[in-house]
């Protein structure tokens, strides 16, 4: 009884719903078909793929390889001029699809050479994920025009405003280029975001396009080292006496000053006469010299010449250990390897 209900509803059901699979099996029957010169199955397979209406998803890759054929089967049934403007929708979308020689007659070649002719482009072929060493190996790219035109490619940090120029002048169809690593400025591309952008003018039509590829660029090293950090105020010696040291000179020399003169008076009861004032007066005026000199000496003189040594001999050898440091990190860029990864944001 299941089994006559299932034939029941295959019965009901199209025939092309049953055996229409997915977008990819309908590509590669509707290939197998324009082998077979099958034409008109081919071409109906194909118009339901690009169809708004096809109940499966279609990828970009698809479409396009559903407008090449679609123009081939066209140039076959001797609709030409249809032909070439599928392929010219094919050739707007990617501009690398091509036709092979070994699948396709010498009609269908001319026809899509007439549309490349007639459609001009710029394409980039997307980067793989990849690690060079720049002392050895190059990073290549892929670049295209549909056709001869005047082509400048330029490699740059996605927030650069110029960058290192890869080729200009005239090309016509696929060229290979490749990369040492080194930006504008001789120095190894750091770690970040970088763009490849093409920009080229029709030597045919005159019309100018451009395309930019991005892509991330992580530099592979060695750990590097973290200088040692600047020395702070209680690292160091003071190198000045304080400024209160002076006035302790001076109020030291007034005091002894002071004190032989009042001293002798108040022990002697102010009975000193002659010499003993005499000597008493000197030893405040030695004093008192001696006071204000020692206040001038320390106000010019603060300087600790010890002190000053031992801080200059930190600070050198601070000096000395972080440059052995940068030079090991330098080392250790100079070795780097760069890990090259797609990035998002291709387009025009």
């Amino acid at each position: 009884m299941r089994h006559a209900v299932l034939a029941g509803l295959l019965l009901v059901l199209p025939g092309p719903a049953v055996a229409q699979g997915n977008t990819a099996d309908q590509l590669e029957q509707a290939a197998r078909y324009h082998a077979a010169l099958d034409v008109e199955r081919e071409l109906v397979l194909l118009r339901r793929i690009i169809s708004p209406n096809s109940p499966f998803v279609v990828t970009h890759e698809q479409r396009v390889l559903a407008y090449k054929y679609l123009g081939a089967a066209l140039v076959v049934l001797g609709q030409r001029d249809s032909g070439i403007v599928y392929f010219q929708a094919a050739l707007e979308r990617d501009p690398f699809v091509d036709l092979e020689p070994q699948k396709f007659t010498p009609a269908e070649l001319a026809a899509f050479s007439d549309a490349k002719r007639l459609t001009f482009g710029l394409g980039i072929r997307a980067v793989a994920f990849d690690t060079i060493d720049p002392r050895t190996e190059r990073l290549g790219f892929t670049v295209l025009t549909t056709h001869a035109a005047d082509l400048r490619v330029e490699l740059r940090s996605a927030d650069a405003q110029a960058g290192v120029v890869l080729y200009q002048g005239i090309t016509d169809g696929p060229r290979e280029l490749r990369w040492d690593g080194l930006l504008a400025d001789g120095h190894l591309a750091a770690t970040g975001r970088y763009e490849l952008l093409l920009s080229g003018v029709s030597q045919l039509t005159h019309r100018p396009d451009s395309a930019r590829l991005y892509f991330s660029i992580q530099q592979d090293h060695a750990p590097l080292e973290d200088t040692l950090a600047a020395l702070r105020p209680e690292d160091l010696l003071p190198e000045q006496h304080p400024a209160a040291m002076a006035r302790t000179e001076l109020f030291k020399g007034l005091g002894i000053a002071a004190a032989a003169l009042v001293i002798p008076r108040t022990v002697a009861n102010g009975q000193l006469h002659g010499g003993g004032r005499t000597f008493a007066d000197g030893i405040a005026v030695t004093a008192s010299v001696a006071g204000i000199g020692g206040f001038i000496f320390r106000q010019r003189h603060r300087e600790i010449p010890a002190n000053i040594a031992a801080n200059a001999e930190r600070r050198a050898q601070r000096a000395a250990a972080n440059g052995a440091i940068r030079d090991r990190n330098q080392t250790r860029l100079a070795q780097a390897r760069l890990i090259v990864a797609p990035a998002a944001g291709v387009g025009p």
